[in-house]
């Protein structure tokens, strides 16, 4: 593999992560969050902490004379759930240390992975969209945009909980910047230790039309510039993937996150592996995030890399 050292992060062998942190709210959706993590820890070897949290009482609140004392046995019942969950649904051989936290899900998901020194975050979401993703959000999302680490976002097949993760093709989008490339030691580490078909993609933007006829553009001109689109993605494959893995390339035309959701349409199980360039505050809520919309609409799991 000839990619330069200095662009990207250093992937352990055989995706061997170090500490997974696989938070649960004993939903059947977790679910496959949690096989998913357990799988890789046995896989990598691992260390695998599992953590619920518990929300905070509204401030002021005057429900109970006793705030303190009904935070305090909220969070005995959590132990004791968690400690159960656990016993069911992660195998014996898989140590998992079991943590209750307080806040807000998704501040102290973060926090704690940061705290902990945690090279992966292995999440579910719940998949929600449309009006109903805008009235309740995804915690799923916002460990997204605040996560220092990987975070892998697991979306079930056919109703039940896989064992573990086993894409049979993996997707990593590029748009030819040094940022993009931090997720392809991930793409490959995975596409090697799965024995997966890896699908390196370009989506350029779509050419403004008017009626059925490109604006300014002949039909040469736009094929031309796919050609040319094409041809550096080849190259961009050989510079920086060893040829002996399995390789194909693709070169999409429009939204990038809607191109992207619709290319792995497949009866296979896959991955989508795709850095985010990390903006927050208002440079986030001008730009948006691909990587974002490709969690919340992927019909696969996602692994985004900032």
């Amino acid at each position: 593999m000839s990619t330069n050292p200095d662009l990207l992060p250093v992937m352990p062998k055989a995706c061997h992560f170090t500490h997974i942190l696989a938070p649960v709210d004993f939903s059947e959706a977790c679910l496959y969050g949690l096989s998913t993590a357990a799988g890789l820890a046995r896989r990598s070897g691992a260390k695998l902490t599992v953590m619920h949290v518990v929300k905070h009482l509204p401030h002021g609140s005057r429900m109970v004379l006793d705030a303190a004392e009904l935070q305090q046995e909220w969070q005995r019942c959590a132990r004791e759930n968690l400690a159960e969950f656990v016993r069911a649904h992660v195998p014996e051989d898989v140590h998992a240390e079991q943590v209750v936290r307080e806040g807000k899900a998704f501040d102290v998901i973060v926090r704690e992975a940061a705290k902990r020194g945690c090279d992966l975050i292995v999440t579910a979401t719940h998949g929600y969209t449309g009006l109903a993703h805008v009235l309740i959000g995804s915690t799923a999302e916002r460990i997204v945009q605040h996560a220092a680490c990987p975070v892998l976002v697991v979306r079930g097949r056919g109703g039940k909980p896989a064992e573990e993760l086993a894409p049979r093709w993996i997707l990593v989008p590029t748009d030819f910047s040094d940022n993009s490339r931090k997720a392809f030691p991930f793409a490959t580490a995975l596409a090697l230790e799965f024995g997966a078909k890896l699908i390196l993609a370009h989506v350029k933007p779509g050419i403004p039309m008017t009626g059925e006829i490109p604006l300014n553009f002949t039909q040469e001109q736009i094929d031309a510039v796919h050609a040319q689109a094409e041809v550096r993605l080849r190259q961009f494959r050989t510079e920086h993937f060893s040829e002996h893995l399995d390789t194909t390339t693709l070169v999409l035309e429009g939204n990038a996150h809607e191109c992207l959701v619709k290319a792995v349409i497949s009866d296979d199980p896959g991955l989508i592996v795709i850095a985010t360039h990390g903006h927050t505050g208002w440079q986030h809520a001008l730009l948006g995030s691909t990587a974002e919309r490709v969690v919340r609409h992927a019909a696969c799991s996602v692994l985004v890399v900032r």
